[in-house]
């Protein structure tokens, strides 16, 4: 979906995609466009959401031309993650609900949040109709991505403990390695 300026034949200001699954899933991508100078160029923002914790994990920013984002960036992250049209408020308010949720557990963006974010300059605030709750089961959940080091799973949960306290979160991590992090728990 697209977002329109005010009158009938402006063209579109923003465009955003995102997996149906998320709250399923937990971690997905997504993308938000702005488009500038006429509709010929755009940034696009790709943000890699975790919705059970950590909010923004990944962000990153481009300044490219259209027909470059379509076939380089919407095209690979509609066929390769399923993704769907969304209101581009919604994919905004989204975005920051996760970051601000995260925020409260003590996790920052990831360190390119702010310039990604630029891509909601100009968007309408508009009240977006879904309601979205984050953690899993009513409590913050980890799991560890496959990026992750060990040492990083670690220092998250380590600090999950600290701030949620024992059985306020969940957390998963492939097997063999989750009792190397209950060790480090207990010591």
């Amino acid at each position: 979906m697209t977002a329109q300026p005010v009158g009938p034949s402006s063209p579109a200001t923003h465009e955003a995609l995102w997996p149906a699954d998320l709250f399923l899933q937990g971690v997905d991508w997504i993308l938000v466009a702005r488009f500038k100078s006429g509709g010929r160029r755009l940034e696009a923002a790709i943000f890699l959401v975790d919705v059970f914790c950590l909010g923004a994990k990944l962000a990153i920013h481009e300044d490219c031309h259209v027909q470059d984002y379509r076939q380089r960036v919407r095209n690979h992250y509609k066929t390769s993650f399923l993704m769907e049209a969304v209101e581009p408020w919604c994919a905004r308010q989204l975005v920051e609900q996760a970051v601000a949720y995260a925020r409260g557990l003590g996790f920052h963006p990831h360190r390119d949040y702010d310039s990604a974010s630029r891509v909601f300059a100009g968007l309408p605030n508009r009240e977006c109709p879904r309601q979205f709750t984050f953690g899993h089961q009513g409590k913050p959940f980890y799991r560890r991505g496959p990026r992750e080091t060990e040492e990083r799973a670690r220092r998250i949960v380590t600090h999950l403990q600290q701030h949620c306290g024992p059985g306020n979160f969940d957390y998963l991590v492939p097997l063999g390695q989750a009792q190397d992090i209950s060790r480090a728990l207990e010591s």
